[in-house]
Order: C-alpha cells, then sequence, then structure tokens
C-alpha cells in the first residue's frame, strides 16, 4: 500500500511540475492569471523572499522567550533537601534578559545579511528590466533581412563653381574736421588829416575827414 502511495505521489508531483511549467511559469501567461495565479507565479519565480518573514517570525519569538523566561527565573529558588541553603536563580535570569536579546539579535542580523544581499539583486534585475521592457529581442534563429546589408548607391557629387576670392575691404578714413571759419577783420585805416588810427568808416570819427 505505501508503495503505490509512493507511486501516485510521484505521478502528482510530476504532473504538478509540468502544469506549472506550462501555465505558471512562464513570464507572459501571468499577466492572464488571477491574483492567485499571479501570487504562485512570483512564488515559482521566487520574485519574493518567504524566508525573510519566517526569519523575523523567529525573531519576535526567540526574544520574547528570553526575557519572559528570565523574568520568571527571578521568583525560581532551588530547595535542597540535604542541606539548609536554597539556590536561588535569580541572577541567571537577569544575565539571560541583557544578554539574550543581543546574542539573538547579532545571530539574526548575521542570517539576515545573505537575504539583504539576494533582495538587492532581485531589486536591481528588476530595475533592468523595467528599462529593457520596450527593447525587442531579436529572434537567434529567425531568417535575417538581407536588404538591410544592401549598400545604397552613392548620391552624385554635383560640380560646384569655384568660389570668388573675396577682396578685401578698404580701411575707412575719418575725414579731417573742418576748422570754424573766422571772419577776416577788416582792414583798419589812419586817418592823415588828425592821424587818428583804427579807423574803418569812409570819414573819420574824429575830425570827419575822408579816409582814403
Amino acid at each position: 500500500m505505501l508503495t503505490l502511495f509512493t507511486v501516485l505521489a510521484l505521478l502528482a508531483a510530476v504532473a504538478a511540475v509540468v502544469l506549472a511549467f506550462i501555465f505558471i511559469l512562464p513570464e507572459k501567461k501571468r499577466e492572464s492569471l488571477g491574483k492567485f495565479g499571479k501570487l504562485l507565479h512570483d512564488t515559482l519565480n521566487f520574485k519574493f523572499l518567504v524566508i525573510e518573514k519566517v526569519l523575523q517570525a523567529l525573531y519576535i519569538f526567540a526574544t520574547a522567550f528570553v526575557i519572559v523566561y528570565g523574568f520568571l527565573m527571578l521568583f525560581y529558588v532551588q530547595s535542597n533537601p540535604f542541606a539548609s541553603i536554597n539556590r536561588w536563580y535569580g541572577g541567571y535570569g537577569i544575565m539571560l534578559m541583557l544578554l539574550g536579546p543581543i546574542v539573538i539579535r547579532v545571530i539574526y542580523e548575521l542570517m539576515m545579511l545573505a537575504v539583504l544581499l539576494v533582495k538587492n539583486v532581485i531589486s536591481i534585475n528588476n530595475k533592468l528590466k523595467s528599462q529593457n521592457d520596450e527593447e525587442q529581442k531579436e529572434d537567434v534563429f529567425a531568417i535575417p533581412d538581407l536588404n538591410q546589408y544592401k549598400s545604397e548607391p552613392a548620391a552624385p557629387v554635383s560640380a560646384e563653381a569655384p568660389a570668388a576670392p573675396e577682396v578685401p575691404a578698404a580701411p575707412v578714413v575719418a575725414a579731417p574736421a573742418e576748422a570754424p571759419e573766422v571772419p577776416a577783420a577788416e582792414p583798419s585805416s589812419v586817418c592823415s588829416n588828425c592821424g587818428a588810427v583804427g579807423e574803418t568808416g569812409i570819414f573819420c570819427t574824429k575830425c570827419g575827414a575822408k579816409l582814403k
């Protein structure tokens, strides 16, 4: 009977593996799956880690256990029927409450180092995958398009007329500024009659004689 059960279990396990690889594990099948199917897809593809939650639960359980156990040891006294001295375990309880959570925390962090490393690798892979989702990968077995390897004819080059040599522009010389015209002074005359100098009219202003 056990052999029959073992064979049936093996056949069921093989069928589950085949069905999972056909309907659940492929990435293209994820969008067509329901919520439970997407959860199975992510779980079987290890897109998240269950061990992290398990370790957290074990850490909380172990920390609470040592604290409560150490506290209860404060009230534990072992009596010796052959001696009058009783043994108190409160000191062990205090040490357990103080050192127990520290030791458990160190052990938990050492185990979480590997988990955090794997989580960071998964996060980096997801970011790279999201960046490359728009890029379509080429099929290795596809027939290559030979047209893309044909060289296009070169466009004819039109002969261009030689450009005329540039003539250097003549330097612009500023014209000298013209000096303002000074009215010419009228010639002065000397009166021959009275000898007055600087007479400019027709008659002398001193004696009234006609100037030459």
